[in-house]
Formats: C-alpha cells, sequence, structure tokens
C-alpha cells in the first residue's frame, strides 16, 4: 500500500473540491435483542460513490487487534468524525487509522450501559419493576483505507444506539433505536469534510475528514 506522507496529504488539502456520496435508500427492519432488553428498530441507510465500494459484509470483517507498540507518524491518519443529533449533545470521535489495515476493521465502542427500573411500584420498603438494560452511544467501523490518486478513501460504519426519554416513561419494554449509516469515504484535493445524514426518531449528521498525523 503507498504510504501517505505530510506533503502529498497537505498538497491534496489546497485545491479541488470534496467527493460526496450519492443520497442512498434506507433499509428498515426489527430483532428481538439477545444481549440487553427491548426490541431493535434498525435503519441502515448505504451511501455510494465512484471512488470507493464498500462489500456488503464489510463490517463483519475480521477485527484489527493492535499488538506491541503501535507505531505513529506516517504510517497512521487521524480520521475525525463530528456527530451531531437533534436534543443531543454534539461529540466528535478521533480515531488513528494505520495504513496496512486493509480489509480487517477497526472497530471502537463508545457505547455506555443505561439501566432503568421501569413500572416501579411501592409496597411498604420493597420498590418492584421491571429492569431495562440497552447500550446508548455510537460505535464505530473503518476499514479498506487506501490512496487512490490525491484522494484518501476508506469504508466508514457509525452505528447510534438509543431509547426516547418519552418511551421510557410509557412502557415497561420500550423500542431501542439502532440507526446505521455506511460512508464510501473519499477526501479528495479540497481536504472539506464528507457530510452525510441518518436516523430514524434521532436525525444525525456526520462531517467527517482526514489529516495527517503529527
Amino acid at each position: 500500500m503507498r504510504k501517505f506522507t505530510m506533503a502529498a496529504i497537505s498538497a491534496a488539502i489546497l485545491s479541488g473540491c470534496a467527493s460526496a456520496p450519492q443520497e442512498p435508500p434506507v433499509t428498515s427492519y426489527s430483532y428481538e435483542s439477545k444481549v440487553h432488553s427491548g426490541t431493535v428498530q434498525v435503519t441502515d441507510k448505504h451511501y455510494s460513490t465512484e471512488a470507493i465500494a464498500c462489500g456488503a459484509r464489510w463490517r463483519e470483517g475480521e477485527v484489527y487487534t493492535p499488538k506491541g507498540i503501535i507505531p505513529m507518524g506516517h504510517d497512521h491518519l487521524n480520521i475525525s468524525i463530528e456527530l451531531t443529533a437533534v436534543g443531543q449533545d454534539d461529540k466528535t470521535i478521533s480515531l488513528n487509522v494505520p495504513q496496512d489495515l486493509g480489509s480487517r476493521v477497526l472497530a471502537k465502542d463508545f457505547q455506555i450501559v443505561r439501566s432503568y427500573m421501569l413500572g416501579t411500584q411501592t409496597n411498604g420498603l420493597v420498590q418492584q419493576g421491571e429492569l431495562f438494560t440497552y447500550p446508548e452511544g455510537y460505535y464505530v467501523r473503518i476499514s479498506e483505507p487506501a490512496v487512490k490518486g490525491w484522494d484518501f478513501t476508506s469504508c466508514i460504519g457509525i452505528d447510534h444506539m438509543y431509547v426516547l426519554e418519552s418511551d421510557l416513561q410509557s412502557s415497561t419494554n420500550p423500542p431501542v433505536y439502532l440507526d446505521r449509516v455506511v460512508v464510501p469515504f473519499a477526501m479528495d484535493h479540497s481536504g472539506q469534510p464528507v457530510k452525510v445524514s441518518f436516523g430514524n426518531k434521532l436525525q444525525h449528521t456526520a462531517e467527517i475528514k482526514v489529516q495527517p498525523t503529527k
């Protein structure tokens, strides 16, 4: 694989424009979770672009596990993802991606386990209810980093799992929402971030860009 250099990336950022993926259809389905509470309502959005094709099952590839001291510098690039969602705090995720990642998947879990006692009833000093738990937050996958001309390309997958506060207040088995998006990322000469949107009950936007590590 061709190595990135500071000079090459700096030159790429000086001219041109970002490669924006085409707006795709959305797939929706649901499943009963076996690892946490609730029925999961999934929306899965796959963008496409001529710069890179991400296989249908690339997210299921071998997970990258770093061994020993992780080399830095020009062997890595920094991918920055700025995430916003209606009614949620903005979040910026920064990941160092090894150039030799290949088809392996760099996976980062930013989820926090949430637990609630729903439908509670008090009998004397004893409070009873239905325990409801799920992992809330973002899960990010990156694979297939490459240089094509002046372009940096990669397959990027973003998952966001959440439960609506109104559902927690009204049900002992609220739906769990999992909003997913696959971005065939291609940043060309300008270095302008690639912007995508996704979501079901919460509308998300993601701005993705790459820069050389220092």
